[in-house]
């Protein structure tokens, strides 16, 4: 397994396997393959940065940068990012590949919500995957 291939998501690698295409068609399926899996990882990086906005404002603490903490927001960053493959493919799974037109926007916003609740969460999910 390389690193791309973990990463991916399978966005990039399913759309290219629907069918015959030209090369043109091709490109243009990739690219759009790797837009939505970038747009996957910016929701679960949201998510980091809207949970620990979350926790400042629980504990009523002025929203900066200088409160974050840059050390701890881009460990965050870099754990819900390695911890995002693995959960995604899996909360997806027995889902249909490919829904019906009419309801492929609604379940595009769901992966996207997933996402970002991936990053919301990224602590309970690597408490969960972690060795005791």
């Amino acid at each position: 397994m390389n690193l791309f291939s973990y990463f991916d998501l399978g966005f990039t690698q399913s759309v290219l396997k629907l069918g015959k295409k030209t090369r043109k068609e091709e490109q243009r399926e990739s690219r759009r393959g790797m837009l939505i899996t970038l747009l996957m990882y910016a929701c679960v990086w949201l998510g980091v940065l809207g949970q620990k906005v979350m926790e400042l404002w629980q504990a009523k603490q002025e929203i900066s940068l200088e409160n974050m903490g840059s050390g701890y927001l881009l460990v965050a960053l870099v754990i819900a990012t390695v911890i995002f493959p693995v959960v995604f493919p899996k909360v997806f799974a027995k889902a249909a590949q490919h829904p019906k037109q009419s309801e492929a926007s609604a379940w595009f916003v769901a992966q996207l919500c997933v996402a970002f609740q991936q990053g919301f969460f990224w602590q309970s999910l690597l408490s969960l995957i972690a060795p005791k």
